[in-house]
């Protein structure tokens, strides 16, 4: 059975994980997920933290970060052994997009009916409603006659908010 593990700063909603949260899937091996939670209990809540990314066999790790990495991040990344290790710059800070994206899910109830920060960092995935991008010929022309503004690319697609 998988196990939801992480930060435990923010309480989300069952079935879901929240930033700093991650799934440990059982079998194969664990030293990433051991590697995750020292990153988490590292970064704490610190904006530049993006999503890190788990090869499906569990062998490479990808940390995403805007800027440098501070020291003490840095060290538990340097500790890292039994796997490959990437740090991938984002483009935005990953705080700044999910602030982004929560103001779109807020200010357009009807129309965004999902919005969340990529995990590359460099810009926000979001869903319309399909009623409304067929209306509008597509999702990106549902946003734009709606005059949907962001301070970040937006990668519209039509679709409901999936259900935890």
């Amino acid at each position: 059975m998988a196990t939801r593990k992480g930060s435990g700063r923010k309480a989300t909603p069952a079935g879901s994980v929240g930033h700093g949260d991650f799934v440990a899937y059982p079998g194969g091996p664990t030293a990433i997920y051991d590697l995750l939670e020292r990153l988490s209990e590292a970064a704490g809540d610190a904006p530049e933290y993006g999503t890190p990314g788990i090869s499906l066999d569990r062998t490479r790790l990808t940390v995403r970060w805007f800027g440098e990495p501070p020291a003490a991040v840095q060290r538990v990344l340097d500790g890292a052994q039994g796997f490959e290790l990437t740090v991938a710059h984002t483009e935005f800070r990953p705080a700044d997009l999910r602030a982004e994206a929560e103001r779109l899910r807020a200010d357009h109830p009807g129309l965004v009916t999902s919005a969340r920060e990529r995990p590359e960092g460099d810009g926000i995935d979001v869903l319309v409603a399909p009623s409304a991008a067929e209306a509008a010929g597509s999702a990106d022309a549902a946003l734009q006659q709606a005059g949907v503004r962001a301070a970040f690319p937006l990668m519209a697609e039509a679709g409901e908010a999936p259900t935890p």
